[in-house]
């Protein structure tokens, strides 16, 4: 039996390592398309005051929230909102009993702007506001972690994870802080941000009216009931329960500030229609559940042919020492051999196909925009025969607490907490190569394991393995180094590529952060490290490949670069004609970018040292 043709996994755990997300994707190919580049997300200006308002203000504000919802109440046919904490299956609070549609309007008056107009960052405050002050209890969805709070209300104390607890994103100061009074005299706490089950970002009322209505609608096409016991008093011995149909209720999953969205699967089989990602041809994205510890997911219709042949072709023709294909190493800085790890690894960072699948990664894990400093580049992967990769987990731990970066995801640092595997090469069963969870997943009889001796036939070089196993049909890949939902790593992540048999494997990762990574405007650092470093005169210790920043501009005298267009080697990248605007690009030492004229290259800049390049022709 062979394998799907492109297989991909996404394996979550929870936040403070990397939260593993293993993704199969499927032989339910996709055609390849196009991408327009977007900006990179800089860091926001601060965040504006809040304006209590008086009465005619918020005579004004309640006509505008009434118009927005046409003078209805959308929330009428609603049993309840249910808040889960992020990544818990079960919720931690239901509006029910509260009229949601009053809980709404009485918190607007906390703000100054009119609803219609809120920014993302001012709903989430006015919607954490509501919950918190209005339709949940005080004592629901506090916080689980044992950190100092100076606000009793349940919510409040999970949205805001105090100074010790919330990592700083490069958005941190457009959020807009809810205006709640608090022990210590001040007002003010960090919002939550919201997302559906599906990992969709809710950032306006209109899209929450929608998901309301949506809710309804699924209630009405799909009808429960709901049976009580009737009264003894009001109807004889031995009289039916009393049912009435269910009414439709809307899960919300509450993230707090500084965090990233987490799945909460329920039971292996479970389907997550991510209708939110678009793709191409309309294909429909969607991620099956594999395993729920470590939580590993199969992705359908993510990628297709052309775009895994452009991966591998690009790694290929990459000379840059940093980037080309090599063997692979270890550890959180530098380029270091490790015996044990027989693949081969490269780098493709910047090109258009490896930014499409990217941004794409980033949709899937639910992340509303794409931030390039939040992610590795895309790391492809050559196993030939014989070669294989032991157990390791993908986060990066530092236990001297000795590197300038700061890993501690469950504190303020950050690390890595998902990474999504991405299948290029059809295996057969009995081939090898398959991806296995030693800690845990999968726990299949010791007669489906590859006989020890078979393996060492074909492999001389490694004595100990991990469970190999056939794959019965699919490559079952996962992540290690995952983390929890609060950043805490998830040791059941670990993971090891098993040996490749026969033929040769190609497969590639994206490794996802919680935050900014090393090398990056904003990444936490130990202070106390660096201070102590730079007063010994010991350099920067750069985690990785350090990027860059050139810009590429068209002076308009040269008129045999009048339609000229910049190329990441031989991939298009945009136009650099003499009417055109400049071109800024975040880079790496020794990358190649070509002017081009024509089809033909004109000229060719390669990328030095310097952290700010220049480039005109």
């Amino acid at each position: 039996m062979t394998t799907p043709a492109l297989s991909w996994k996404v394996v979550s755990a929870v936040v403070v390592v990397p939260f593993i997300i293993g993704l199969i994707v499927s032989s339910n190919l996709i055609p390849a398309t196009t991408y327009t580049e977007k900006e990179i997300i800089e860091p926001p200006a601060s965040a504006p005051k809040i304006d209590m308002g008086g009465p005619t203000q918020r005579g004004l504000k309640n006509e505008a929230f009434d118009k927005v919802l046409g003078h209805q109440d959308p929330f009428a046919n609603l049993a309840s909102i249910q808040i889960h904490r992020n990544g818990q299956v079960d919720p931690c609070g239901s509006s029910a009993g509260s009229n949601i549609y009053e809980g709404l309007k009485t918190a607007l008056q906390s703000y100054n702007e009119e609803v219609q107009s809120f920014s993302k960052y001012e709903f989430e405050s006015w919607i954490t506001k509501a919950l918190g002050s209005n339709l949940l209890d005080d004592d629901v969805c506090e916080s689980e972690e044992k950190v100092h709070y100076n606000i009793d209300q349940g919510l409040f104390t999970y949205c805001d994870m105090t100074a010790t607890h919330t990592t700083i994103q490069p958005d941190h100061d457009s959020l807009v802080p809810v205006p709640v009074p608090i022990d210590d005299g001040g007002s003010e706490i960090l919002p939550c941000h919201f997302h559906t089950r599906e990992g969709l970002r809710v950032s306006s009322l209109q899209q929450l009216v929608q998901l309301t209505k949506d809710a309804a609608e699924v209630a009405i096409q799909y009808p429960e009931q709901v049976c009580t016991e009737s009264n003894p008093q009001d109807a004889g011995e031995g009289s039916e329960p009393v049912c009435v149909e269910k009414k439709a209720e809307l899960h919300l999953y509450a993230v707090p500030a500084g965090r990233v969205f987490m799945f909460a699967p329920k039971f292996v089989g479970e389907v997550f229609e991510l209708k939110h990602v678009k793709l191409p041809g309309n294909l429909p994205v969607r991620l099956e559940v594999m395993s729920l510890k470590p939580r590993v997911f199969d992705v359908i219709n993510f990628f297709d042919r052309s775009e895994s042949d452009a991966v591998v072709n690009t790694a290929l023709k990459e000379t840059s020492e940093s980037h080309r294909i090599k063997r692979s190493s270890t550890g959180a800085s530098g380029y270091n051999v490790n015996s044990q790890r027989t693949s081969e690894n490269g780098f493709d960072t910047h090109s258009k196909n490896a930014m499409t699948i990217k941004k794409r990664s980033f949709e899937v894990l639910g992340f509303d925009e794409y931030n390039d400093g939040h992610s590795d580049g895309l790391q492809v992967l050559r196993y030939n025969k014989t070669t294989a990769y032991i157990p390791h987990l993908d986060f990066i731990e530092d236990p001297t607490g000795k590197e300038e970066h700061n890993y501690d995801s469950a504190g303020v640092g950050s690390n890595r907490f998902a990474t999504i595997l991405l299948y290029m090469t059809d295996l057969s069963e009995g081939d090898g190569g398959e991806t296995v969870f030693t800690n845990t997943w999968p726990n299949q009889p010791p007669e489906k394991n590859i006989e020890i001796d078979v393996v060492r036939d074909s492999l001389k070089t490694i004595e100990k393995l991990w469970r190999c196993f056939h794959a019965q049909g699919r490559i079952m890949a996962g992540r290690d180094g995952g983390s929890y939902p609060n950043g805490e790593p998830d040791k059941d992540s670990l993971h090891g590529g098993c040996p490749v048999l026969k033929k040769e494997k190609w497969a590639a990762n994206l490794w996802v952060w919680n935050a900014p990574r090393g090398g990056f405007p904003g990444s936490p650092v130990n202070e106390e490290v660096v201070a102590q470093n730079r007063e010994k005169n010991v350099a920067a210790d750069p985690t990785g490949p350090q990027q860059l920043h050139a810009t590429f501009s068209n002076t308009g005298i040269d008129p045999a670069f009048a339609t000229a267009s910049l190329n990441f080697q031989d991939t298009f990248w945009g136009n650099l004609g003499n009417d055109d605007p400049p071109l800024s690009v975040n880079t790496y030492e020794g990358h190649k970018w070509n002017i081009m004229v024509d089809g033909k290259v004109k000229r060719t800049v390669v990328i030095n040292t310097e952290p700010n390049q220049s480039y005109e022709v």
